[in-house]
């Protein structure tokens, strides 16, 4: 999974791209999490708005990361194109402190709306388009290697 940022209407959001479906205790999603809040932290954003574009199953794993991430950040996330299983997963984790949003225009509208003074962001240091960077955390490998990567192979003796 991917979140790829976008400027809609004076609000960055992140679209969530090759959505994950895998569910509990998916490693890519939990390090996708951290790759969130550095790039939160980096670009001085004090708000959240994630597009799920409609997908009918989203791992619980970034689910429940994000929501762990909102209490950590104490900051807005807003959350559009959400099913209603995606939907019904943040609910039973009392996600309740802002409504659902069908299109990311409708939340960028909440915002300007309810609390204007976080949109003030400059964008220029967002690259949109691009997926938000997140690297792999070095203690947790694969068995299978990284495209391009090498092994190291000791000369017998």
């Amino acid at each position: 999974m991917d979140f790829v940022p976008e400027i809609v209407d004076g609000t960055v959001v992140l679209n969530a791209v090759d959505i994950c479906t895998a569910g509990n205790d998916c490693r890519p999603c939990s390090e996708l999490s951290v790759g969130v809040h550095n790039w939160l932290v980096v670009h001085q954003l004090r708000y959240l708005v994630v597009d799920f574009q409609d997908e009918k199953d989203v791992c619980t794993t970034i689910l429940t990361e994000l929501l762990q991430l909102r209490k950590r950040l104490r900051q807005p996330f807003l959350f559009c194109g959400m099913m209603e299983g995606p939907k019904k997963f943040l609910e039973s984790y009392a996600y309740q402190d802002y409504p659902f949003f069908r299109v990311p225009e409708d939340a960028a509208a909440f915002l300007k709306k309810t609390q204007p003074q976080i949109l003030s962001t400059n964008f220029e240091s967002i690259k949109v388009g691009e997926p938000i960077p997140c690297t792999r955390s070095r203690s947790y490998r694969t068995e299978e290697l990284e495209e391009g990567e090498e092994v190291e192979v000791e000369p017998e003796t």
